[in-house]
């Protein structure tokens, strides 16, 4: 899994490429809420256009327990395991 920071790291087509290059594109992406009022709902839209325009919508959407804590490392652990990119709720 790759996690990018889209003010500074993979430009999105490069991101897109590799996760449609991934063995089918199910499982290949998940969202990652921070937990924060509005972080579902920017991840759900987030999803629907990655799915309308690329096929990608993300196959699971998991959440830290709360904003002020960092994710638990067994959480990254399942989502390494489990996705190939996750979308990262971090300033909503």
């Amino acid at each position: 899994m790759r996690i990018v920071d889209p003010t500074s790291g993979t430009a999105p087509e490069d991101t897109v490429a590799v996760v449609a290059a991934a063995d089918g594109a199910a499982g290949a992406l998940c969202g990652l809420s921070n937990s924060k009022p509005g972080a579902h709902d920017i991840l759900a839209a987030i999803g629907r256009r990655l799915a309308d325009d690329h096929g990608l919508g993300p196959n699971g959407l998991e959440a830290k327990p709360s904003a002020a804590v960092g994710a638990d490392p067994a959480l990254l652990d399942h989502l390494a395991a489990q996705y190939r990119l996750a979308v990262v709720a971090i300033g909503d």
